[in-house]
């Protein structure tokens, strides 16, 4: 899959190709529809939470994505392959962000189904 990488930080985001990630026990794989560029992001890049938290390269940066998912993972609960969700990658490390085509997270905190379409005021 294509995603935004980093070889090293403080480093230089690059568009690479990176293995699909599986859903681990738990998690969901979302096909990444968006994702947000946040301050968080700009610090990853800049280096300033290489001492506060665990970093696993080639790293991915992004928190934040809306998609579809497309596997769930053994014991995962309250999600099928095809809903529309929406969330932010809620682990501990930094490594497998969603500024990629695919993201996998815990389905027990940081995702939640899409509201539905058309709200009207």
């Amino acid at each position: 899959m294509r995603a935004v990488t980093l070889a090293r930080v403080p480093g230089s985001p690059e568009v690479t190709e990176v293995a699909v990630p599986r859903p681990e026990a738990g998690e969901v794989l979302v096909k990444v529809a968006a994702s947000s560029v946040n301050g968080f992001d700009l610090g990853t890049v800049a280096g300033y939470p290489q001492d506060m938290m665990e970093h696993r390269f080639p790293l991915i940066p992004g928190k934040d994505f809306a998609g579809t998912v497309e596997a769930v993972g053994e014991g995962a609960e309250g999600f099928a392959v095809g809903d529309a969700v929406f969330g932010v990658d809620a682990k501990a490390h930094l490594g497998a962000g969603s500024m990629a085509q695919y993201v996998a997270v815990p389905a027990a905190v940081g995702i939640a189904h899409r509201p539905d379409q058309g709200f009207r005021a």
